[in-house]
């Protein structure tokens, strides 16, 4: 893929240029295609509305969320914040689903929250990106 950096990070053609591209890296996170939505098992099968172009009902997808479009706060799940990375103006939030995804969140806040804290996740279904998982190429419009 070419284009300008800014480019490249908005609106990315596969998940290597996704993931290359921002600072933190883009969070994959697997997906299944029902109803002609995105379910998110490790995210308490929250259900995500797409207008892309899905594979067939039950077909596996990886879905990008960048850390920046996530919000989290303390709940009863089973995601775990296991660091929380506080660096000034911004703080990273390292967390583990039930199933051993990796999840790294953006947040511009300053409240505490211990290690070893439940939580929930939510963002913007239009601030997420799918992909195939065999080819990794990002699923489009059609």
């Amino acid at each position: 893929q070419v284009g300008s950096p800014m480019h490249l990070y908005k609106d990315p053609d596969n998940k290597f240029v996704a993931g290359f591209i921002g600072s933190p890296s883009m969070n994959f996170i697997d997906g299944v295609v029902e109803g002609g939505r995105v379910r998110i098992p490790s995210l308490g099968n929250m259900l995500v509305n797409t207008s892309v172009a899905l594979p067939g009902e039950g077909k596996s997808v990886l879905v990008g969320l960048r850390p920046q479009h996530l919000r989290v706060e303390e709940s009863d799940s089973d995601i775990i914040l296991d660091l929380r990375e506080r660096l000034g103006g911004v703080t990273y939030d390292y967390l583990r689903t039930a199933n051993g995804e990796k999840i790294t969140v953006e947040t511009r806040g300053d409240e505490a929250m211990p290690k070893g804290s439940a939580v929930s996740l939510d963002f913007d279904d239009a601030d997420a990106l799918f992909f195939d998982c065999e080819t990794e190429q990002r699923l489009r419009r059609n």
